[in-house]
C-alpha cells in the first residue's frame, strides 16, 4: 500500500545549520544525536550517507560538509538496502565476470510522492547466465525468489522482500567503476519499459519524476535515449525529458 512521504528525522538537520558554513563530522553527529539520542554510533554515520545521498548535505572535503547547493548538478549514487548489498556482494565473488546489476524499487521512493512500501529487488544478469545466478541464490538459502516471471505471476506470487532474477537488456548504461550499480539513465528507462517495475508505482507519477531528476542530478541524456531506443522507449523518454508528457 501506497503511504504519504513523511519527513525523515535527519532532514531536521540543516536546520541547525547555517548555508555557506562548513562542519565537521563530529559536529554532524552532535546535531544528530540532538534529534535522536537513541542511535549507536553506525546509526549516525548511516543518517549522514542518508543526507548526502537524498542531496540535503555535501562533502566539501576530507571529513567537512555543507548545507548542499540547491543549484549543483549531482551524481546520482542509490541508496541500496543491506541485502542488495549483500546480494552484490556475493554475486561479485562468485561470478566475477557475469554482467549484472541491481534495481530494487525503494529507489524510487527519493522521487515519489507516494511512497512504495513493499521493496522488491530486481537482479538483471546478462541472458546465458541468469539461470545459474537464479539457482545459486536458490542454493545459498534466499526466498522469494522469482525467475523471468510474467506480469501475472509476478502478482499472483508477490511478497514483500521478493528477489527477481531477469535477464539483462543489452546495450544497458553501466558504471565503470561500480558495474553493478545502477545507473540513473538505466533506471529511468526501465520503469518505463519494463512492466514489472512499471507495475510498482503509479505512472501518473512519471513527469514529476523526471522534473525532480532534471533539477537535481546530472543526465547523460544522449546516452540514455540510445538505452531507450534499444527498449523502444525513446520518444516517450524524449517527452518526458523535454517536460511534454503529453507525448508519453
Amino acid at each position: 500500500m501506497n503511504a504519504v512521504r513523511k519527513v525523515e528525522w535527519y532532514e531536521k538537520v540543516p536546520g541547525r545549520m547555517t548555508r555557506g558554513q562548513l562542519y565537521s563530522h563530529k559536529a554532524l553527529i552532535s546535531f544528530l544525536h540532538q534529534e535522536r539520542p537513541d542511535l549507536s554510533k553506525s546509526g549516525y554515520h548511516w543518517a549522514i550517507d542518508k543526507m548526502i545521498q537524498s542531496g540535503i548535505i555535501e562533502r566539501r572535503g576530507y571529513g567537512e560538509y555543507s548545507i548542499a547547493d540547491d543549484k549543483k548538478l549531482r551524481i546520482y549514487t542509490p541508496a541500496y538496502s543491506e541485502e542488495s548489498v549483500r546480494i552484490m556482494g556475493e554475486l561479485s565473488a562468485k561470478y566475477p565476470y557475469v554482467a549484472f546489476t541491481v534495481f530494487e524499487t525503494a529507489l524510487l521512493n527519493s522521487f515519489l510522492n507516494h511512497l512504495i512500501g513493499q521493496n522488491t529487488i530486481f537482479l538483471q544478469v546478462e541472458k546465458d547466465n541468469s539461470i545459474y545466478v537464479f539457482r545459486y541464490l536458490q542454493e545459498e538459502g534466499y526466498t522469494n525468489l522469482l525467475y523471468k516471471p510474467g506480469i501475472d505471476e509476478f502478482h499472483l506470487y508477490f511478497q514483500c522482500g521478493m528477489i527477481v532474477v531477469t535477464d539483462l537488456i543489452s546495450e544497458a548504461p553501466v558504471r565503470n567503476d561500480e558495474p553493478h550499480t545502477i545507473m540513473l539513465e538505466k533506471m529511468l528507462v526501465d520503469i518505463c519499459a519494463d512492466k514489472l517495475i512499471a507495475s510498482t508505482y503509479s505512472k501518473a507519477e512519471l513527469p514529476a519524476v523526471f522534473e525532480q531528476v532534471k533539477e537535481r542530478y546530472v543526465l547523460d541524456r544522449p546516452r540514455m535515449i540510445r538505452y531507450a531506443r534499444r527498449r523502444n522507449k525513446a520518444s516517450e523518454i524524449s517527452g518526458y525529458l523535454k517536460g511534454d508528457s503529453d507525448d508519453a
